[in-house]
């Protein structure tokens, strides 16, 4: 095989491994199409083989028929390419602009690297393991699947390892590393296709947690939204992943979902109720509402639509389709919007994940202080509703409902009722904490475990309680999960957006007032209703009466437990708390993996760095023998025999093994220099460099 060819397989071989970043990469974003990817990343590896000035040409054009052919116009997309760029330098994510850019420079970066260090291990083990990782993580932790594709890039990855090693080594291994290829290639194509168990790799990490949960133990969970809360309690992680980013509204609670029966140890889902309150209708029509708008856009694929009011109106996706309210099943293109009766909207029974960028249109309800004080009998919910929402489970100790009395003993309403109950816990010995709550064993109530043993906890210990409180008074009471308003960016083309992550996940109560609906209530201390209630009075309309707490400060307060699909948290904007600055796990994982690699390459680096150092030095005599010293401690660690043997005996069998002549013209000028007096020779350099990378490659 001549050396252009072996270049060109091994060129092609490269530029099919990073073919394989596409799909995850891109199926992680709002792109319908994956072509233009191809084009960027694959085109300028082939255009490596030509010299710097075609590379450059090549790149160039491909890039502008790219932009041309997708977008349509170049000129609008400079243009939009500015926007984009103003956008990220104000905080924003980057947008398609953007992103075609950092795609594109991705393809030359590694066209640079084909061509400047052909054929080199360093860049090929380096390609494979970025690769395999990188297709390994977005299986891992996106709707990616890349179980056929593994194989495939396995495979190449084993070819490359072959073709770099027919490119460096003489031609008569070449029956040695091709019996090797073929039998790897022969057991990854019977392992694809003979009969095997399907995995389940995330069901085992969750399912252990729920195990300890099961068996009593404690374990960290992590902080997020998640559909299980049949057990609550237990301590969580700090977890900064971005789950969405909003703009166009203020700051505002996003609503998920609500659940109705209290077990003694967590919530569950009623049976279906088909009233309008229960769907999402969040107060009586007599209440004023304003509208609103939303854009949001998700970090990663989600299956639930967040929505900071009354149930959405309509909800828009990138492709610009909507489904409005009251459409209870619509079918869309490739999709089929479901709502279920906690008020929670999902994609295809919760399988499919949402669209990445959605724009909703919904209302927010603005009380008065006379509809909050209504005190009439509850007509509106059925008798099955008003069961649901008042149950409590048999096993709840008396002295719960004995304490839910003496709290509400001076309030006549339920919404003076929510506010007794929202006092005591601000006003009483409860701590916020994510560290020491405690899981209840056995016939433990966790209610009763948080009000008279701990009271300390996160926002599921205080929602939960304020919740089982009011229902003992007979305040119909549902539990609502969701996200708090998020962290501020910034202002984006003049609104301002807010980036919700898994840490700002949060749990608090909805109560029924007769002739005003659901009015929500924050029960966790240190949080206000002010993101979350609005309440119009004679003077001020839309103050907040309710927020005036003195200890309303948004501090963190994520909740997690340690069990299946990790419920939820509790968190204000804020700054983190020491635990959450400290390097995470997979910063941990980064800095290890970084370490193993200098370990593996240590003889790449070793090699650098000498040569490197003696390069820069001038060469006299002393940094010749010093140099010369240096080669033949290599030699020795490359198993040639160095001691008892003159420097051309040596100096020949070197050449022999590495078909060359260096060794013998650097063996010469050494000794010119050492032994007949003459002036070092700057070609000396040059040979012991050559001489060098042989060795240590």
């Amino acid at each position: 095989m001549t050396a252009w060819i072996k270049r060109i397989v091994y060129t092609a071989l490269a530029a099919y491994l990073l073919s394989f970043w596409v799909e995850p990469i891109v199926g992680s974003t709002t792109f319908d199409v994956t072509w233009p990817f191809y084009f960027l990343l694959l085109v300028p590896m082939f255009a490596s083989l030509l010299p710097w000035y075609g590379l450059i040409g090549v790149v160039v054009f491909n890039f502008l028929a790219v932009l041309y052919v997708y977008h349509g116009s170049l000129f609008d997309w400079f243009g939009l390419w500015l926007e984009d760029l103003s956008g990220v330098l104000s905080g924003a994510l980057p947008e398609e602009a953007i992103f075609f850019s950092a795609m594109a420079l991705i393809g030359v970066l590694f066209a640079i690297l084909v061509g400047r260090t052909y054929p080199s291990y360093g860049f090929v083990l380096g390609m494979i393991v970025s690769t395999l990782g990188l297709m390994a993580y977005f299986d891992t932790w996106t709707l990616y699947d890349g179980e056929g594709q593994i194989v495939l890039a396995i495979l190449a990855s084993l070819f490359l390892l072959f073709v770099t090693d027919l490119a460096k080594r003489p031609s008569k291994s070449l029956v040695r590393y091709v019996s090797i290829t073929l039998l790897a290639t022969v057991i990854l194509a019977l392992a694809s296709v003979s009969p095997t168990l399907d995995g389940d790799w995330s069901d085992r990490i969750t399912t252990s947690f729920q195990n300890a949960v099961n068996e009593g133990q404690s374990g960290t969970g992590r902080v997020g939204y998640g559909v299980n809360d049949e057990q609550l309690g237990g301590p969580f992680e700090q977890d900064d992943g971005i789950v969405f980013i909003t703009r166009g509204v203020p700051a505002r609670y996003w609503r998920i979902e609500a659940k109705e029966i209290y077990t003694g140890k967590g919530w569950v889902e009623s049976p279906v109720l088909d009233s309008n309150f229960n769907r999402g209708q969040l107060v009586d029509p007599d209440v004023d509402t304003t509208p609103e708008q939303a854009l949001l856009r998700f970090d990663r694929r989600e299956t639930f639509v967040p929505y900071g009011g009354e149930y959405p109106q309509a909800v828009e996706t990138e492709s610009g389709t909507e489904f409005r309210v009251g459409d209870i099943e619509q079918q869309f293109p490739n999709e089929t919007v479901h709502i279920r009766p906690s008020g929670k909207i999902v994609f295809d029974n919760d399988n499919q994940a949402t669209p990445r960028t959605i724009q909703l249109r919904y209302s927010v309800p603005s009380f008065t202080e006379d509809q909050l004080n209504l005190n009439e009998p509850v007509t509106t919910l059925t008798d099955e509703e008003q069961q649901a929402y008042l149950q409590l489970p048999d096993s709840l100790p008396d002295r719960v409902r004995d304490l839910a009395t003496d709290i509400t003993a001076d309030s006549e309403t339920p919404f003076e009722q929510a506010q007794a109950v929202q006092a005591y816990f601000r006003n009483g010995a409860f701590e916020y904490n994510t560290e020491d709550v405690a899981i209840p064993e056995g016939d433990t109530d966790y209610v009763d475990q948080f009000l008279f043993d701990t009271q300390l906890g996160y926002c599921d210990n205080f929602s939960t309680s304020a919740a089982v409180l009011l229902r003992a008074n007979g305040v119909p009471t549902r539990w609502v999960k969701g996200f708090t308003m998020g962290d501020a960016r910034g202002v984006i083309q003049g609104e301002t957006e807010y980036t919700v992550r898994n840490r700002h996940a949060h749990s608090w109560i909805e109560y029924f007032v007769e002739g005003a609906g659901w009015v929500p209530l924050e029960a966790t201390i240190s949080f206000s209703d002010a993101n979350l209630l609005q309440v119009e009075t004679e003077t001020d309309a839309g103050s907040d009466p309710v927020a005036n707490d003195p200890q309303a400060n948004n501090e963190n307060e994520p909740t997690n437990r340690p069990q299946e699909d990790i419920a939820i948290d509790d968190v204000a904007t804020g700054e983190l708390p020491e635990e959450a600055r400290r390097i995470p796990v997979w910063g941990w994982v980064l800095i290890v993996f970084a370490v193993a690699l200098l370990v593996w390459n240590r003889k790449a680096v070793e090699r650098a760095v000498m040569v490197e150092w003696w390069m820069r030095r001038p060469l006299s005599e002393s940094s010749l023998v010093a140099m010369q010293r240096y080669l033949m401690k290599r030699l020795r660690a490359a198993g040639f025999k160095v001691d008892g043997r003159t420097p051309s005996e040596l100096a020949k069998e070197v050449d022999a093994y590495y078909e060359s002549e260096e060794m013998t013209r650097l063996t010469r000028l050494f000794e010119q220099t050492v032994y007949a007096d003459q002036p070092p020779n700057s070609k000396y350099k040059e040979y012991w460099k050559i001489m060098i990378r042989r060795i240590m490659s």
